[in-house]
């Protein structure tokens, strides 16, 4: 698999998993700020533990392309 690969996965999996499912939750989270359930609290503690696993996939999918891709610096 080549680098490019790679960030064109991580770029697919943050454009067609990762956003929409946090603005779904942020959504959730929105209509259901007037109940007293709960329910708006906790769906926005996912949405952030999600965009926090999202940075992870990226920084990680950064860091695997950057291991395969040719280093500049090297003379």
């Amino acid at each position: 698999m080549t680098a490019e690969t790679i960030l064109l996965f991580a770029v697919r999996r943050m454009f067609w998993v990762h956003m929409p499912v946090v603005g779904l939750l942020l959504l959730v989270s929105w209509l259901s700020a007037q109940w007293p359930t709960g329910v708006s609290a906790l769906a926005a503690l996912v949405a952030f533990a999600w965009v926090v696993l999202a940075l992870g996939d990226w920084i990680t999918a950064e860091l695997r392309a950057d291991r395969l891709a040719p280093s500049d610096t090297a003379a």
